[in-house]
């Protein structure tokens, strides 16, 4: 399952708070949503944190949201990821970002992150935080590892059959384009800090009436 979380700008302008206090609550709506997910029996989890063209915003906001992102990895996380078992993998280019948050980030996914996704755990649980991605970046950077073949080994391996998006937008934005090419898009009006478990749960239950062809 993909999230596409949008929305938190707009969030916070509506109920006039600072932009910092906005991601805060996103994240912090992000690690709940996550919880849910996993309680749910959902076993894979993709989380759009920051795309590589995120990078170009003004740097008043883009500090917001990496001290939001930061506070996700150093306490809101941790606590839902021993609880079900996850293991966590970060997809993109973390040395993009500053380096407060890039040692958080290195922290939660541990030895060897970003050199293609470590054995998964008992639980079968993955966490995937997307940052500073770009798919194309990916497939040509020589930090991805080559299979046998010499084929790019992607961070994300798993094809992905749901992606939920809020904030009205109807697009993947480069969110795990070859990995989603059969994902079921499921959009909210939603701005994502208003995003509920029961929406989550919603969703679920829509996407599970469809018959995937994927193809065929």
């Amino acid at each position: 399952m993909g999230i596409i979380p949008d929305g938190t700008r707009r969030w916070s302008r509506r109920h006039e708070v600072p932009l910092a206090e906005g991601y805060l609550r996103a994240m912090g709506n992000l690690a709940h949503l996550v919880d849910a997910l996993y309680v749910r029996g959902v076993a894979i989890v993709s989380v759009y944190l920051l795309s590589r063209r995120n990078l170009a915003r003004p740097a008043e906001e883009l500090d917001a949201v990496f001290r939001a992102e930061r506070h996700l990895c150093e306490h809101l996380l941790p606590p839902v990821l021993e609880d079900h078992g996850v293991r966590v993998s970060a997809v993109g280019d973390p040395s993009l970002v500053p380096r407060g948050f890039r040692r958080a980030l290195s922290r939660l996914t541990g030895p060897g992150a970003g050199d293609g996704a470590p054995p998964r755990p008992a639980s079968g649980r993955t966490l995937n935080l997307l940052v500073a991605y770009d798919a194309w970046e990916e497939l040509r950077s020589p930090r991805t590892p080559r299979g046998a073949d010499g084929r790019p080994v992607l961070g994300v391996r798993e094809d992905v059959d749901l992606v939920i998006r809020t904030g009205g937008g109807t697009l993947l934005s480069g969110f795990l384009p070859l990995q989603s090419q059969y994902a079921h898009l499921h959009t909210f009006d939603l701005l994502f800090n208003d995003l509920t478990p029961a929406d989550m749960a919603a969703a679920l239950a829509a996407f599970a009436r469809h018959e995937r062809l994927q193809g065929r």
